[in-house]
C-alpha cells in the first residue's frame, strides 16, 4: 500500500496511471549498468518515479570530464566514487527507493549473484561500451528478463527495447560485439543525455507498468541536430540465440 507521504508524492504520476500500477511500480525491482552521462538523469526519472529498488553498478570516480554531462554530480566530488554518491543524491531525492550500488562493473561472472535469485524485473543498459551492451542483451535472454538498451553520440541517440525470446534483439540488429577497438572518448552533448537517458527511463517505466506502446522489434534513431525521431523497423534473426 502507498502511504499517505507516497500518495502526495506521486500525486501528478497517479493521475495517469492510478493508484494500483503506482503501488505495482512500488514492488518493482531493475539492475541498472552505469550512471554516468546516459545513466545519470535515467536513474533520477527512475528514482522520482517510485521504482522500488535499483541494483546499480558502477565502479569508477569523477573526473573532471565527467562534469559537462554527468548531472549526478559536482565540481566537489572530484576523485570520488560515482556510486557511492549516486546512491547518496538518490536517496536524498526519494528515500522510499532502496538503492544498492555495487562498485564493479557487470560481468559474466558478477551477475548470477544479483540474478540468480530471479526477482530482477527490468535490465538497463546505460554503459559506453559494446562490450557491457551485448552481455546485458545475453543476460536478458539467459534469465527472461525485458531489458532496454541506449547509446549516444554528439546530437544523436538509439534506444531498443527487447522481450526476451518473443521480439528482436540486440544482436539482430548488430549481430556481435565489434572486433575493433576505438579507445578515442564519445564525443556528445550534455543535452542528448538528458533526452536520451530520459526516454530510455520512460521505456522502462512503460515496460514495468504495462502501458503503452513500447519500442519492440525497432531502433529508435535519435537526431536532436535536426529534431528528427525514426524508428527502424527490425525483423528477428532466426538464426540469433534470442530465437532459440
Amino acid at each position: 500500500m502507498l502511504s499517505e507521504e507516497e500518495k502526495e508524492r506521486y500525486q501528478r504520476q497517479i493521475l495517469i496511471i492510478g493508484d494500483k500500477k503506482q503501488e505495482s511500480l512500488k514492488n518493482k525491482k531493475i539492475l541498472q549498468v552505469g550512471a554516468g552521462g546516459l545513466g545519470g538523469p535515467l536513474i533520477l526519472a527512475l528514482v522520482a518515479a517510485g521504482v522500488g529498488e535499483i541494483i546499480l553498478f558502477e565502479n569508477d570516480v569523477v573526473s573532471l570530464s565527467n562534469l559537462g554531462r554527468q548531472i549526478l554530480y559536482k565540481t566537489q566530488d572530484l576523485g570520488l566514487s560515482k556510486g557511492v554518491l549516486a546512491q547518496k543524491r538518490l536517496q536524498e531525492l526519494n528515500p522510499h527507493v532502496k538503492i544498492t550500488v555495487i562498485e564493479e562493473w557487470l560481468s559474466a561472472k558478477s551477475a548470477p549473484k544479483y540474478l540468480d535469485p530471479g526477482d530482477v524485473d527490468y535490465l538497463v543498459d546505460a554503459s559506453d561500451n559494446f562490450e557491457t551492451k551485448f552481455l546485458v542483451n545475453d543476460l536478458g535472454l539467459k534469465y527472461n528478463i525485458p531489458f532496454t538498451i541506449a547509446g549516444i553520440q554528439g546530437f544523436e541517440g538509439q534506444l531498443i527495447s527487447v522481450d526476451p525470446h518473443r521480439t528482436a534483439c540486440y544482436r539482430c540488429l548488430f549481430g556481435d560485439v565489434p572486433k575493433k577497438k576505438d579507445t578515442s572518448p564519445i564525443p556528445v552533448m550534455s543535452s542528448t543525455c538528458g533526452v536520451v537517458g530520459s526516454l530510455q527511463a520512460n521505456e522502462i517505466l512503460k515496460g514495468l507498468l504495462n502501458h503503452g506502446t513500447r519500442i519492440l522489434n525497432a531502433l529508435l534513431m535519435i537526431g536532436l541536430e535536426t529534431g528528427d525521431f525514426t524508428k527502424i523497423p527490425i525483423n528477428p534473426n532466426p538464426n540469433c540465440i534470442c530465437q532459440k
